[in-house]
């Protein structure tokens, strides 16, 4: 059968903004394979989604003359065509080229411009294939089905400049209560365990051993909070009610995509926990939905009076 390449080795969240691309490009491709090339977690999460049929390693001895455009592996065979988020790959899309019959391309992993890097993903696709990319980006998943029964936290990320203290978090587990969250867990990878895991001793935390565990935990969350991370993109991408803060970074370019999701940009803890409480409180949170024509909303509420 007919294949088409996939390639991206970067980080989870940064693999998620290009899903509603190859999305989009599987819609006009239905009778072709994709094969993935990426982590292999990262790569059976896709696989489970929908966006591939199977993978390769990208640490694979057996891809090494793929990468430096020297021969194509029998693993991958000729694919017909492919879309590679790498760096520098002009030698392998040359490679490729060779070979297809559709276009090979290499795009860089993020834009040279401020835009949000999902709606650039899904611009470049479509410069070289005729995709029909939605008004709201979060229409290329299916909606949510399942009832959530607890809200999660996560207070990690891969920066700590993108977190606030432990004291915020345990906080907004507090105030989580009084909104009726009755069951409020914090969610803690191996890195955040050892440094700030004695912060929450005595609350429910959960480790999950992989994304797929990750998957199901939020797939099962009435909502989610986390800073801008994998873990939030995946959320929202899931479909679960999600709230990303941005203490650092930018939302207008790194905006979780969903069909619920809020983004909060700010540096002050008391101003930001002012504003997923007011939030919480509001029409827009409990009746309206997000992205407009391809675009993420943040949402900026002033602090509430003391």
């Amino acid at each position: 059968m007919k294949t088409f390449l996939i390639c991206h080795r970067g980080a989870l969240g940064d693999f998620i903004l290009t899903w509603p691309a190859i999305h989009c490009l599987r819609k006009i491709l239905p009778d072709y394979l994709f094969k993935g090339i990426g982590r292999t977690e990262y790569m059976r999460l896709a696989i489970n989604l929908g966006l591939l049929d199977s993978f390769i390693n990208m640490d694979s001895s057996k891809l090494l003359d793929l990468f430096n455009g020297k021969a194509i592996p029998p693993e991958i065979d000729h694919p017909s065509g492919a879309v590679l988020w790498l760096s520098s790959g002009q030698d392998v899309v040359n490679l490729l080229k060779k070979y297809a019959s559709l276009p090979v391309v290499s795009i860089a992993p993020f834009p040279a411009e401020r835009m949000h890097v999902a709606v650039y993903h899904c611009q470049s696709m479509q410069c070289h294939f005729p995709i029909n990319i939605p008004k709201n980006l979060s229409d290329c998943f299916l909606p949510r089905t399942k009832k959530g029964n607890y809200a999660l936290i996560h207070p990690g990320s891969g920066s700590p400049a993108k977190n606030y203290s432990p004291q915020f978090y345990l906080n907004l587990a507090d105030e989580l209560q009084c909104f009726g969250y009755k069951k409020v867990g914090f969610i803690l990878g191996p890195a955040e365990k050892e440094i700030m895991g004695g912060d929450f001793s005595g609350e429910w935390i959960e480790q999950p051993k992989n994304l797929e565990e990750l998957a199901d935990l939020l797939k099962n969350a009435s909502i989610y909070i986390g800073n801008d991370s994998g873990v939030s993109h995946l959320s929202g991408i899931l479909g679960i009610p999600t709230i990303t803060f941005y203490k650092s970074t930018d939302p207008e370019v790194w905006g979780t995509l969903g069909r619920k999701v809020a983004h909060i940009k700010d540096s002050n803890e008391k101003s930001a926990l002012n504003k997923v409480l007011k939030l919480l409180s509001s029409e827009k949170w409990t009746n309206k939905s997000r992205n407009l024509e391809g675009k993420v909303k943040s949402f900026s509420f002033k602090a509430r009076k003391s």
